[in-house]
């Protein structure tokens, strides 16, 4: 009996973590969609590693921060804020204790530069639990393409935003 309970005992808490760890994903995209992106670098661990492809990267938590806090200077829209909306999808995770590995899709409907603009990639993620809190330890953004609705992304060139 003492077998089974320490087998039902480390599946729940396996599913706790992945359940965590599908929240900390959803809270991140939460916060872009809601224009929280000084609250971004909260989501990390102080030592995380961010790779966004061509469009940036940051080391630590507080690069990680204003990373993200910049992005209104740099997606400047009419109103005064940018328009970014993040739709995440089809996250997986794998837990090993206190550190987990995970995989997510990405489609975005950012206004660039006054256009509309579709940009689809893949998250690949490390997390790390720390004090019971699940953080990101690293994320890395692999974009496949970042073009305006207009054109599509049939062309040769995929990649046309910057930061």
């Amino acid at each position: 009996m003492s077998d089974e309970l320490d087998a039902l005992r480390l599946r729940l808490e396996v599913l706790e973590a992945e359940s965590a760890l599908h929240k900390l994903r959803n809270r991140f995209h939460e916060y872009v969609n809601t224009d929280r992106w000084d609250e971004i670098g909260g989501l990390f661990a102080p030592d995380a590693e961010l790779d966004y492809s061509y469009l940036g990267s940051a080391s630590g938590r507080p690069a990680i921060t204003e990373f993200f806090a910049a992005i209104p200077r740099l997606l400047p829209a009419e109103a005064g804020t940018p328009f970014v909306r993040q739709f995440i999808h089809g996250h997986d995770v794998t837990v090993d204790g206190d550190s987990a590995t995970g995989t997510s899709f990405l489609f975005a409907t950012p206004i660039y530069h006054g256009q509309s603009f579709v940009l689809a990639g893949r998250f690949a993620d490390t997390y790390t639990r720390a004090g019971g809190e699940w953080l990101f330890a690293s994320v890395a953004l692999e974009i496949w393409y970042s073009v305006p609705v207009a054109e599509g992304w049939a062309g040769p060139d995929r990649h046309r935003m910057s930061l």
